[in-house]
């Protein structure tokens, strides 16, 4: 037909076609000259014949349909363009109008061959099928003809495509009309048009949402533009205002590389085959602690799962519930299993799993990942998501996880060119995927709080950061920077235009923690979360080392936290009428001291939230895995038998117990849930009998580190998992069913494992542990039973074990290797590589030896006391500080004077510097005073100030053992009673110390001298023996330097003395070991006597 000479002729619409440069172009063989539905070598997705396209497939059902083709003697109606308005071709149509007028104003319509036509009538068409307006009646038309150009000015879209078209109203998103593809043309199945035309969208406000095209690259996951523009076509976005999409993080995060050619082989049906890969490790841990995820792929969907993992060997058991759930939610198995070589696919246990599944398994060739290409591309997909997605949202890496969790996400609901553009949601489920639940990662969001957690005029809700979507729950997965936890909710409000991090003005004047506390972090600190990261921007996490907050109105900062006796009333404000001046701001700009700028990371990282019950803890997914895998392990090492409780016999009751694990900076390892009995319901001699279990001695650890840097030895560490299951259980112990444990809820369970929380669970772990290392070669030292030493041709091995965390050096390099994975074979081990934290100990090393610090130990010590911003002090404690009983007023709740006192006691591990101080202050933990309460807020400013000081063993010393003993006479000012100070050095290196009271009144400083060198010759006679099974032999004399000549002179001479007859005989027992050779005496200055700290009450001694 001629288009030129008539525009509003009605002529027939050429079907949009793949063409380039005007020719037939086909999309599946790709050769020109004919059409994909043309190709005789194109494959049918229904029978899988070759020749024709599923929509001609001769085999395929009719689908069911609400409305039926238009009434017509021979020919179908088709979709025309550019007409006023319809047509219908001839008189026999008049029954289908419901009123008919003639017409003398109608357009006359010029046909392909030349001649002309004209309406004469028109009307209104209404059947079951059809509702038209303005219609022509065109006699000896032989076509019905429906004008494009007329749709659109109405204000309606037609999405033309290979399947069909279809006629939506872009204001209400209502489907109007559809109709379907035969040959060229296009013929309409059913149209509703209104009886009364709507003006077009110029002219009209907009009731639906109208989203930019930009605002959906995000939503969807910065999916490319051409999947993006096949969403739009396929009408499934709605009404879309088509912008740039120039997208810096795509281009930033998604440079390609050469591809590879595609497979020929094909599956015919899910789950026939599925690909597989492990990704990682990761340089940082995800928030849950996961450094690997794999992915399963099914090769006809395309539908992909992705699972994280903390390491490689879990990848057994997620294989196992991901089989599981194809067989219980599909009712199918996995026919073949494709993956690379890595070892984990090549493990006895999974491949016996495999095998009994009747799963085959191909494997790639080594050095060929090419051959395992469809799960590699997807880790280029995803990867390329993730990168995106935390460059966009300017998140840390540790969050690559959860971008990862919503990559795939989105992924699954993408259209692939593989399926002709179908969803992998679409294709495995049958449905069409739902996008109106999509939101932009990383925007800011607006969480409901629960009404326990805020009071009537705290805000209800909180900003957090949107990181994906729920796994096991209808909602979205939010981080919170308050609690640093997820929160899983649905009840959110999303401002998608507005990034997280972007908004950290917002949060220190709306939200209550930063409010008062305006330097803490919007995302967590980590040392992975660097400045130079390649996934993310530098974020302002430190503001409190740049810039003073601007606060309208701020109070000076208290020098110390509120101490629980309330020293002074508060002042009335009624009764103080003096007047007082303004005080003057100082302008400069103040700055804390450089020694603090390493203590800020730590004072930023908040307390993680740790749950108490079991309710409380089945809300959050992390520890619902956590309590999972606790379960599987108790199941795989056979810890109980369901069974009916016997007569006469009681269950004890069993409760979760719930820890975050941290690393040594403070970041998140993995939550751990841990099954525990209720042991103290126990009765001995009927459900226990011996209970002792030894640990290694602290100073074992330290002798071991100065050992293994002189020698410089490798010190490595592993743990094992869930220790105490496997010690053998010899008595008869019920216990309750778990909570959350359904199986047979009203059996108990016969215990055949020491669970946790049994009191001979830590003797039945040892023992177990003790036979299988004698097994290896090993044999216990007589002086510390948890110290292990095998000696070989080869050399050494050293193993110090404390609980279910060891310690392994030595010389023998292969040993170690063999001995690893000896444990592996008969435990279920985690290797930690080499040591760096070990018990709350960091442990780094250099060229120069190791180095033992309790940095962030202290860290959250100061964070439990609230002195995280209070200043510093020089001393442990005042100078010339004498403490009573009765000094101060008694503390009316002693519980955080008794914490803190304890927990210092565990810092005097590395600081021998506060020893003494903290002796004092332990003497008062029946009635604490707040005189004492003062002195342990004094110790803690003082670490502060030396929070980073700790013990180097030197790898450039010698192994000589030598000591220091020294006594304060009469010091205690309230019992007179003296107090004994010593230490010993292995070389260079300070392996042993104390600072205790002696028990008895010496009557002079040389008795008080003397009992202090019967302590120092016990602990040297331990230390010499310790030393000796680990390697060190010292044949001579060890020398113990003693600043006072009247000790060292009873020690030589055995004479009976007025003053020494009431001195106890094993005192007496320097003598013995003085006249061995054991031990030698050496008198000393007072300035020289380094043991002198461990009783003064200054610290001014060299310690770094």
């Amino acid at each position: 037909m001629d288009t030129t000479k008539l525009p509003q002729t009605v002529i027939a619409a050429h079907p949009s076609s793949s063409s380039r440069n005007g020719s037939k172009y086909c999309k599946n063989c790709y050769q020109q000259g004919h059409l994909l539905f043309e190709c005789p070598t194109v494959e049918c997705r229904y029978c899988h014949k070759i020749g024709h396209i599923v929509y001609n497939c001769p085999t395929r059902p009719p689908k069911p349909s609400h409305s039926r083709t238009l009434p017509r003697p021979d020919n179908p109606s088709v979709v025309a363009a550019t007409t006023e308005s319809f047509s219908a071709p001839s008189l026999s149509y008049v029954s289908l109008f419901s009123s008919v007028i003639p017409t003398t104003h109608a357009p006359l319509i010029q046909t392909a061959n030349g001649s002309y036509i004209s309406a004469n009538h028109t009307g209104s068409v209404s059947t079951p099928t059809l509702s038209l307006f303005d219609t022509y009646l065109i006699p000896n038309l032989t076509l019905n003809l429906i004008s494009v150009g007329q749709l659109c000015e109405l204000g309606y879209d037609l999405w033309f495509g290979s399947s069909g078209c279809r006629v939506q109203d872009p204001r209400t998103n209502q489907v109007l009309g559809t109709g379907r593809r035969v040959g060229r043309m296009f013929e309409l199945t059913s149209l509703h048009l209104p009886s009364t035309p709507t003006p077009p969208p110029s002219q009209v406000a907009h009731t639906a949402s109208v989203f930019p095209l930009s605002l959906w690259h995000l939503r969807l996951g910065h999916v490319s533009v051409q999947k993006l523009r096949s969403l739009v076509s396929s009408g499934f976005l709605g009404q879309v205002k088509h912008d740039s999409v120039d997208c810096v993080s795509c281009q930033l995060a998604k440079q390609p590389a050469l591809s590879f050619t595609n497979s020929d082989s094909s599956s015919h049906a899910s789950f026939d085959l599925i690909h597989s890969d492990i990704w990682g490790p990761s340089p940082t841990a995800t928030v849950g602690g996961s450094k690997y995820f794999v992915i399963f792929v099914d090769d006809f969907s395309r539908y992909t799962w992705i699972y994280l993992m903390h390491n490689r060997s879990e990848l057994a058991q997620i294989y196992r519930t991901f089989a599981q759930m194809i067989s219980t939610q599909f009712s199918k198995t996995i026919k073949i299993f494709r993956t690379d070589n890595a070892m984990e696919y090549r493990d006895s246990q999974f491949l016996d799993f495999i095998h009994t599944q009747g799963t085959i398994i191909q494997r790639s060739c080594a050095g060929t990942s090419q051959q395992n290409g469809r799960a590699e591309r997807k880790h280029r997909h995803i990867l390329d998501s993730v990168r995106a997605f935390l460059i966009s949202a300017s998140c840390p890496e540790r969050f690559w996880g959860e971008a990862a969790l919503t990559a795939v996400y989105t992924i699954n609901r993408l259209p692939s060119s593989a399926l002709q553009n179908v969803t992998p949601f679409e294709c495995l489920y049958g449905t069409p995927a739902s996008y109106s639940s999509l939101r932009v990662f990383g925007c800011a969001c607006f969480v409901l709080l629960q009404p326990h957690e805020h009071s009537k005029l705290e805000p209800r809700s909180r900003l957090c950061c949107f990181l994906g979507y729920g796994i096991e729950h209808k909602g979205y997965r939010c981080w919170d920077p308050i609690s640093q936890r997820l929160r899983i909710s649905r009840h959110v409000v999303f401002w998608e235009h507005t990034m997280f991090n972007s908004l950290s003005k917002f949060t220190t004047c709306s939200t209550p923690s930063f409010f008062t506390n305006p330097s803490l972090p919007l995302f967590p600190i980590s040392p992975a979360d660097s400045p130079a990261s390649p996934l993310a921007p530098p974020l302002a996490v430190d503001p409190v080392l740049d810039q003073t907050p601007d606060l309208p109105l701020a109070d000076p900062p208290a020098d110390s936290p509120a101490s629980p006796q309330q020293l002074a009333p508060p002042v009335d404000p009624v009764t103080d009428q003096t007047p007082l001046l303004p005080l003057r701001r100082s302008d400069r700009v103040r700055a804390p001291p450089a020694h603090l700028r390493d203590y800020s990371c730590f004072s930023a990282v908040l307390s993680l939230h740790e749950p108490h019950t079991y309710r409380e803890a089945c809300t959050n997914p992390l520890w619902q895995q956590a309590m999972t895998e606790e379960l599987q392990a108790l199941e795989k090492t056979h810890t109980w038998d369901l069974v009916d409780l016997p007569p006469g016999k009681s269950a004890i009751g069993c409760k979760w117990v719930y820890k975050i694990k941290t690393k040594s900076d403070g970041s998140i390892e993995r939550y751990k849930a841990r099954l525990v009995a209720k042991g103290y319901a126990q009765e001995y001699g009927i459900d226990y009998e011996e209970t002792f279990a030894p640990v290694a001695r602290i100073t074992s650890v330290r002798s071991l580190l100065a050992i293994a840097a002189v020698h410089q030895w490798p010190l490595f560490q592993m743990d094992v998992k869930n220790a105490f299951l496997n010690g053998d259980l010899t008595e008869e112990v019920y216990m309750q069913a778990p909570p959350g444990y359904s199986d047979c809820p009203d059996k108990v369970c016969l215990l055949r494992r020491a669970l946790y929380g049994l009191k001979q669970a830590p003797r039945a772990w040892f023992a177990k542990f003790s036979s299988i290392v004698h097994q290896f070669g090993f044999s216990s030292s007589s002086h510390d039973t948890a110290l292990f030493i095998r000696r070989s041709d080869k050399g050494m091995i050293l193993l110090l074990l404390y609980v279910d965390d060891m310690i392994i050096t030595g010389d023998d390099h292969s040993g170690i290797s063999d001995f690893k994975l000896f444990l592996h074979q008969q435990f279920e081990m985690k290797d930690l590589g080499h040591l760096s934290y070990f018990l709350g100990l960091e442990v780094s090393s250099d060229s120069t030896g190791y180095y033992l610090s309790q940095a962030k130990y202290a860290s959250d010590l100061l964070s439990r006391a609230g002195l995280t911003n209070t200043k510093v002090v020089s001393t442990p404690l005042e100078m010339n500080a004498r403490l009573t009983p009765l000094d101060g007023t008694p503390l009316r709740d002693a519980t955080l004077y008794r914490q803190l006192v304890g927990s210092l006691v565990y810092l005097t591990v590395t600081r021998p510097d506060i020893a003494h101080a903290v002796h004092l202050v332990s003497q008062f933990l029946s009635a604490p005073h707040s005189t004492h309460y003062a002195a342990v807020l004094h110790i803690l400013r003082y670490i502060k100030g030396t929070m980073f000081h700790g013990l180097h063993f030197s790898a450039h010393s010698t192994l000589d053992l030598c000591a220091y003993s020294d006594a304060d006479w009469a010091g205690d000012p309230t019992d007179r009673r003296s107090t004994t100070g010593f230490c010993f050095f292995l070389g260079d290196s300070l392996i042993s110390w104390r600072s205790k009271k002696q028990h008895i009144v010496s009557r002079s400083s040389t008795e008080a001298e003397y009992r202090a060198l019967a302590d120092t010759t016990s602990e040297l006679l331990a230390l010499r023996w310790l030393l000796e099974d680990m390697g060190v032999t010292h044949s001579s004399p060890t020398v113990i330097h003693c600043d006072n000549r009247s000790a060292i002179q009873i020690a030589h001479n055995d004479v009976f003395h007025e003053r020494t007859k009431h001195i106890e005989i094993d005192c007496h027992l320097v003598r013995h070991h003085l006249s061995a050779g054991i031990l030698h005496l050496l008198p000393v200055s007072s300035s020289d006597q380094t043991a002198e700290h461990l009783y003064e009450d200054f610290s001014s001694w060299s310690f770094s």
